[in-house]
């Protein structure tokens, strides 16, 4: 039995972000930080039609945190974007970033047809391959995209 639990965040934690922002930080991944910026700004609180932010606790403690919008480079409103998933490094390979994905995927279907991404890492481009992602045919702005219907 595992201690992971999935949240759908109606307010981003400050606090509890922490953690993440500083590891995210020291790996050189920049998106963590333009996710508070964004969500304080108000540019992005994931509060749109379709759109959710999620969280993975465990006892009480944020270990995972993504989104999923509507694409902001698609031309039209039946494409999810799956944004800002970041898994603290000591909870890696234990099926958090998959438990996240997951409920990001099953809310995408509730909304989209599309689902797409970005990433430029090859880790995570065997991890979102594993979970049915494609990379062909080539998409504008993403480099990743699931059909959901």
């Amino acid at each position: 039995m595992t201690c992971f639990v999935v949240r759908n965040l109606v307010a981003l934690p400050e606090a509890d972000l922490k953690p993440l922002l500083e590891e995210s930080r020291m790996q050189g991944f920049e998106f963590v930080n333009r996710l508070a910026a964004e969500y304080a700004n108000g540019t992005n609180r994931f509060d749109g039609p379709g759109e959710a932010l999620f969280g993975v606790t465990c006892g009480g403690s944020l270990v995972a945190i993504g989104g999923l919008n509507r694409d902001p480079y698609a031309q039209h409103d039946y494409t999810g974007r799956v944004r800002r998933v970041y898994v603290l490094d000591q909870w890696r390979g234990q099926g958090v970033g998959r438990l996240l994905v997951e409920r990001i995927i099953a809310e995408a279907r509730e909304h989209f047809s599309l689902l797409t991404l970005r990433t430029l890492s090859e880790q995570a481009d065997g991890f979102y391959r594993a979970l049915g992602f494609r990379t062909q045919p080539k998409l504008d702005g993403a480099t990743h995209h699931m059909v959901l219907n």
